[in-house]
């Protein structure tokens, strides 16, 4: 029996999480995954900075508050990096997502951390049952600490997931009343899109013109990037495996 439970930024398990940022961080990640070898993620310009003059040739992204950082290459916009080819390494510096990663990792290294969000749902849904042993916890990065209904929706999108293939594969699962709250909010889709594009983290980026970003980000199982994150680096999952 595989326990679910939905969590807010804080993780709590000894065993498989996915963390879901969808504005943007996670949905960023992601489609990252198919140009760039990997992805380091940062909670500051200056540990940006530091990690270029380290390694020489990497990419910056991020933002300040939906502010562009002097210096960096890119934002925090997932359409802008899809746009970026066959690279090595990229740098983001996110406003919360690192946060959540590197408190998992403080707490006990050997968790498995994936990185899920709508747009790889049903990918990362099949990787946390495939390396779980007894329990999934799907984390809500929320905003400084707060709840928004987008990430709730993520994680909620995983968990339809989880219980199809979960049903399909003969596994038993038990949801938590955290994860049948969170799939009941996802589990109509056009609503659910709806939510994510009327969110309040969404009027921001429509305000900013990342009207493209919120785009990408809200739409489901188009991408089958899995990043997982070890010693503060994330690389597709399938890639790092077969080294």
């Amino acid at each position: 029996m595989i326990n679910i439970k939905a969590s807010l930024f804080d993780s709590t398990t000894d065993d498989t999480t996915v963390v879901c940022d969808l504005l943007r961080a996670s949905t960023t990640i992601t489609v990252a995954l198919h140009n760039f070898a990997c992805v380091i993620p940062v909670n500051t310009a200056d540990e940006a900075f530091e990690i270029k003059e380290s390694l020489g040739s990497v990419t910056l992204a991020g933002e300040d508050d939906l502010n562009n950082i002097p210096g960096f290459d890119l934002s925090n916009s997932p359409t802008g990096i899809l746009k970026i080819k066959d690279k090595d390494v990229l740098v983001l510096k996110t406003s919360n997502g690192t946060k959540v990663l590197e408190g998992i990792k403080k707490r006990d290294p050997d968790i498995k951390v994936l990185i899920g969000t709508s747009i790889n749902a049903k990918s990362v849904a099949a990787k946390a049952l495939e390396l779980c042993d007894h329990e999934i916890e799907l984390i809500m990065a929320g905003r400084r600490h707060i709840f928004n209904i987008e990430d709730a929706i993520g994680v909620g999108l995983i968990m339809e997931e989880i219980k199809k293939q979960a049903k399909a594969q003969n596994i038993s699962i038990h949801m938590e009343e955290s994860a049948k709250a969170v799939y009941l909010l996802a589990e109509d889709h056009k609503r659910a899109v709806d939510l994510i594009r009327h969110s309040d983290a969404s009027v921001r980026l429509n305000k900013r013109d990342f009207h493209d970003d919120l785009i990408l980000a809200s739409q489901i199982n188009i991408c089958s990037n899995v990043g997982i994150y070890d010693n503060k680096e994330i690389y597709n999952i399938n890639n790092k495996w077969e080294e």
